[in-house]
Order: structure tokens, then sequence, then C-alpha cells
């Protein structure tokens, strides 16, 4: 077994839009696909605390974002802190 085949697989979070449809993107390149349902952690720290453990329907996807159908508009900021002691943000399948 390679290590891409364990479940649940996750990538980490580099940035969260505030918009109707959020984009997430990744730090690396990712397998998620249209439709799947999708599970943001995010901690205090990385401020968007509001997103934390929603599930959204992935809507579209790129090498690097995936577009969700959660409205962040009015959300705080997502904001990458410079040193953190919590896990860092990731995004995991959940359906």
């Amino acid at each position: 077994m390679t290590s891409n085949q364990f479940l649940p697989r996750f990538r980490y979070i580099s940035g969260i839009t505030n918009a109707q449809y959020a984009v997430i993107t990744f730090t690396a390149t990712h397998d998620f696909v249209v439709s799947e349902i999708v599970s943001p952690r995010v901690s205090k720290p990385f401020g968007m605390v509001e997103i934390n453990n929603l599930r959204g329907k992935v809507l579209a996807v790129d090498s690097l974002t995936i577009t969700i159908d959660i409205d962040t508009t009015f959300f705080t900021p997502f904001i990458y802190p410079v040193t953190t002691e919590n896990a860092p943000p990731v995004c995991v399948p959940v359906g």
C-alpha cells in the first residue's frame, strides 16, 4: 500500500477565501473530486473558526484549490500565523 492510499486522506490548508462559495487553497496538489463532501479543520490561531468541522460539497477543483458550497462571506478572515503551537489546518473527506 502506498502512502496516498491511506484513508482518510487530507491536505494542509494555506488559505480560504471569504466568498459565497469558499475556495480552499492547499500547500500541495490534492485528489479531491467534484461532488465529494469535505470538512475543513481550522484552529483559532488561523482565524475562520466558523468553518471548523462544517461539511461542504466540492463544486470545482484545480491542482491546488477546491471550491466548496459553504458561504464564508461573513466569517472571520483566514490567516496563517507566523508561529503557532496548534496543529496546522487541514481538509478531510467525510462522505
